[in-house]
């Protein structure tokens, strides 16, 4: 079975993109503070994970930073509220902080769907 970590702190927002791809055949587990996530990507190396850019204790960008530092393959998609972040794609885009998409709040379910089976596949 294919592994999502999805990093959001807006609880309501995790569970639903959660229930959508557990209910197509995605594992997925929910952190909602970037160092939760760099703590959870340490012991359990997911297939791809969705990030959030605002979190409540430090920026996602930094997170993809750390993230990319250790596992530079590790595809992950990242979204935000914000539109004007998309300004940044290049910027992030680089070697150190490739990322597979991203996508602006609120995110239609069935486009969340199409970028992941994209990333990583149909779950197994």
């Amino acid at each position: 079975m294919k592994n999502i970590l999805i990093v959001e702190d807006e609880e309501n927002i995790a569970e639903l993109y959660k229930d959508k791809l557990t209910d197509l055949g995605y594992n997925v587990d929910i952190v909602g503070t970037g160092l939760s996530a760099i703590d959870y990507i340490k012991t359990t190396k997911p297939d791809l994970i969705i990030l959030d850019i605002n979190l409540p204790d430090i920026n996602g960008v930094k997170v993809l930073q750390e993230i990319k530092n250790e596992y530079s393959d590790m595809p992950v998609i990242m979204y935000t509220a914000y539109g004007q972040f998309e300004n940044y794609y290049e910027k992030w885009t680089d070697k150190q902080t490739d990322f597979y998409s991203y996508l602006t709040k609120p995110v239609k379910l069935d486009k969340l769907v199409s970028e992941v089976q994209r990333a990583i596949g149909a779950p197994e």
